[in-house]
C-alpha cells in the first residue's frame, strides 16, 4: 500500500482486544489510538496492545487530525450513535456486528457516509475469513452439486446475568443480534434473501430470546434452518447438502476452523475429505485488510461487504427478532 493507515478504537471493550491482535497482523496498520469511557482504561489498553495514543473521551480521539479508520466496538445499542460520530468527524467507520438495532438506524448511517464521502463497513469478521471464503467457492465450483439444505446452529450457555449485555434489552441483548447473526449470515451469503422465514423461540426472564429456531425458504428451493441459544451448548457446525454431497464447516464455524467434503455415492457415502485453507492471525487481520484495501482505492463501500448486504441482514434480523417475540 502507499500509506500506512491510522487505526482507532472507540472503545476498549473485550472484542476491541480481539481486533488489536489483529492489527498486529498487517504491516500496513498503524496501532494509533484508542478511546475508552475512563483515560485510565485507556492507557492500560494503549499499552498492552502497544498503541500511541490514549484518550479519556471518543470526542476527543475522533477530533485528532492523524486518524485515518476507526473501529467501533461498543456495546450493541450504541453502534448507530458511535458510528454517526465517527462518520461526522470524518472517519472511516468500520463497525462491530450487527451494524445498528434496526434497519432505519443503517439507512441513516449510509446515508451519512454518502453525504460525508466516508468509508463504512460492517464488521462481520467471519465474511472476510479464508475458510469461508473458500466454502463458498467449493459451492460456486458444483463440489456439492445442487444445494438443498444448509444447516447452521450456534450455540453456548451464557450464564445468566439480567445487567450483562447477552440478556439486557437496553444493551440490545439476546442471542439472535450477538450470535445468531453469524448463522443468519451464512445462508444470505450462500443464497441470497430468503423468501419466507419461520421463527419460534424461548425467551430469557428479561424477555430477549434464549434459545431460537428459524427456517428459511430461498427462491432457488434451498431450506436453512438454523438455530442460535444462550442456553444450551450446540455443535456450532454448518453443514450444506447437495445431491452431490455435502461441505461442512466444523465447529467453531463462524471463525477459522476445519473445512471437509463427504461425497454422496448412490447410497453409500465416501471418506470424509479435508479442505486445505491457510489462515493467520485471530482473523480480524481479514477485515482490517479489506477496509484499507478499499480506502487504497477510495471507495466508500466495500465490493465484498456491501451496504446492501448489510441493508439486507438487518431487514432479516428485524423480522426474525419479531417474529421470535411474537412466538413466546
Amino acid at each position: 500500500m502507499e500509506k500506512k493507515y491510522n487505526w482507532a478504537i472507540l472503545s476498549a471493550a473485550r472484542i476491541a482486544n480481539k481486533f488489536a491482535d489483529g492489527l498486529k497482523e498487517l504491516p500496513d496498520a498503524n496501532r494509533y489510538a484508542v478511546a475508552a469511557r475512563s483515560l485510565e482504561r485507556a492507557e492500560v489498553f494503549k499499552e498492552t496492545h502497544g498503541f500511541e495514543k490514549a484518550y479519556g473521551s471518543y470526542e476527543e480521539m475522533l477530533a485528532d487530525p492523524n486518524v485515518d479508520v476507526v473501529y467501533v466496538a461498543t456495546t450493541n445499542n450504541l453502534h448507530f450513535k458511535h458510528t454517526m460520530m465517527c462518520l461526522e468527524a470524518g472517519k472511516a467507520v468500520l463497525c462491530e456486528k450487527p451494524f445498528a438495532s434496526d434497519l432505519e438506524q443503517v439507512k441513516q448511517m449510509i446515508a451519512k457516509a454518502k453525504e460525508k464521502k466516508v468509508f463504512l463497513m460492517e464488521a462481520l469478521w467471519s465474511r472476510f475469513l479464508p475458510d469461508m471464503m473458500q466454502f463458498k467457492t467449493e459451492v460456486a465450483n458444483g463440489i456439492i452439486g445442487k444445494p438443498s439444505l444448509f444447516q447452521c446452529n450456534h450455540g453456548f450457555v451464557a450464564p445468566f446475568n439480567p445487567s450483562h449485555r447477552a440478556y439486557n434489552p437496553e444493551l440490545g441483548g439476546g442471542s439472535i443480534p450477538d450470535i445468531g447473526i453469524y448463522a443468519i449470515f451464512m445462508p444470505l451469503y450462500l443464497f441470497g434473501k430468503p423468501e419466507s422465514i419461520q421463527v419460534t423461540a424461548v425467551p430469557a426472564p428479561t424477555g430477549t430470546d434464549w434459545t431460537t429456531a428459524i427456517l428459511f425458504k430461498h427462491k432457488g428451493g434451498e431450506i436453512s434452518v438454523l438455530t442460535s441459544s444462550f442456553q444450551l451448548n450446540l455443535s456450532n457446525d454448518a453443514i450444506l447438502h447437495g445431491d452431490g454431497g455435502q461441505l461442512k464447516l466444523h465447529a467453531m464455524f463462524h471463525c477459522p476452523t476445519k473445512l471437509t467434503f463427504q461425497k454422496n455415492n448412490g447410497r453409500e457415502v465416501e471418506k470424509e475429505v479435508e479442505i486445505p485453507i491457510q489462515s493467520v492471525g485471530n482473523g480480524y487481520n481479514y477485515e482490517a485488510a479489506e477496509v484499507m484495501a478499499c480506502l487504497e482505492k477510495g471507495v466508500l463501500e466495500s465490493p465484498n461487504m456491501s451496504w446492501q448486504f448489510s441493508l439486507d441482514l438487518m431487514d432479516i434480523l428485524d423480522e426474525v427478532v419479531r417474529k421470535a417475540e411474537e412466538s413466546y
